[in-house]
């Protein structure tokens, strides 16, 4: 009997050890909400896997473009009469690059400050700037201009306002966010807008990709394809934050993709701390499976996860050591029964005589 229980002990510790892989999985982990309510993920609190912790740089601000700077070197070059100081300034802006950053009020300035000190080189070329300027649908900034060129600039803006506009097609990532001319976004790619004549930037944002820019003139180009590349693992944290400031899902398909591009990793978990954790599991920037747990037990939700998406092996009923902790004690016990039931002592007996 003591063979038979002594068996099912040594049986009960090989299954307790059989679905454990022999090299850990790993996986990168990413927590946000309330941690506290999480508890404590180390490296190794789920067995077969090696946690690893992704800390997100803190946001960055917007770095200074030197727009302004030049701007007003520009302003006081035309001030001082000095128009080819004045122009050499001005040269160094890129109007497309600050139209796409939607800095409007800055490319007007430069715009206006470079048809004032064409004028006093070439009258042709500061109407061409003009043009520039009204097909862009820029506002008059308060500065201080000539009359004539203030006129000059209302002139144009009025002819260009009265003309034809014209149907141009734009195509890319389905569902991009187009801004034209550094406005707020125009429309969602695939779409149609009409413009007017003159050079207009078309500029794309979609979540995954990088920003794309063109220069257009219109109406000789009436169909727009804007390509854009995978997004980079820095820039990918960016879009991920500025999604969740949206109000979207951090895991929806968008969602999961950029957390796999900015972990660098094929898998990726994402828990979530509050009143319950919640989490999902990321492989190859698809969600595999998705749970929740009460507070404190993050490392028990990523082993559901793990298990739900097949990156561990779940055990079976057979192998999982308490189903053979309790076969022992059920054997031990009808052993004791049955050893009281049936169990008949020696007897000895004497006679004397």
């Amino acid at each position: 009997m003591l063979t038979r229980v002594t068996l099912t002990l040594a049986i009960a510790a090989v299954a307790g050890c059989a679905t454990t892989p022999r090299d850990p999985i790993h996986v990168a982990v990413l927590v946000a909400g309330d941690r506290a309510s999480i508890g404590p993920v180390a490296p190794d609190a789920v067995a077969g896997l090696e946690l690893r912790p992704i800390v997100l740089p803190p946001p960055k601000p917007p770095a200074p473009d030197g727009s302004a700077a030049v701007i007003a070197r520009a302003h006081q070059a035309y001030g001082n009469g000095d128009w080819p100081g004045c122009l050499r300034e001005l040269a160094q802006l890129d109007v497309v690059k600050l139209l796409a950053a939607q800095h409007r009020g800055a490319v007007a300035r430069a715009l206006v400050f470079e048809i004032a000190c064409r004028a006093e080189v070439s009258r042709s070329e500061a109407r061409a700037v003009a043009a520039r300027f009204a097909s862009l649908g820029l506002d008059m900034p308060s500065v201080f201009l000539a009359a004539d060129l203030e006129q000059l600039i209302a002139a144009t803006q009025q002819t260009i306002g009265a003309g034809p506009l014209h149907p141009v097609a734009v195509t890319g990532q389905l569902g991009g966010r187009l801004s034209i001319d550094g406005r707020a976004a125009s429309c969602v790619l695939p779409c149609t807008l009409d413009l007017p004549a003159g050079d207009h930037v078309f500029a794309v944002d979609s979540d995954g990709f990088m920003p794309e820019r063109r220069l257009v003139r219109i109406p000789d180009t009436t169909r727009v394809a804007l390509v854009q590349t995978s997004v980079t693992p820095e820039l990918a944290v960016d879009q991920w934050r500025a999604r969740i400031g949206r109000g979207l899902p951090a895991t929806d398909a968008t969602g999961a993709a950029l957390l796999a591009r900015l972990a660098r990793s094929p898998r990726v978990a994402y828990l979530h701390g509050g009143r319950r954790v919640t989490g999902a599991l990321v492989v190859d920037g698809k969600v595999v499976a998705t749970g929740e747990r009460d507070p404190r037990e993050g490392p028990a939700l990523l082993r559901d996860l793990a298990y739900d998406a097949g990156v561990l092996a779940r055990p079976s009923v057979f192998v999982k050591p308490w189903f053979w902790i309790a076969v022992s004690g059920a054997a031990l016990a009808i052993a004791g029964t049955v050893i009281a039931i049936y169990y008949e002592p020696e007897i000895n007996t004497k006679v004397g005589l």
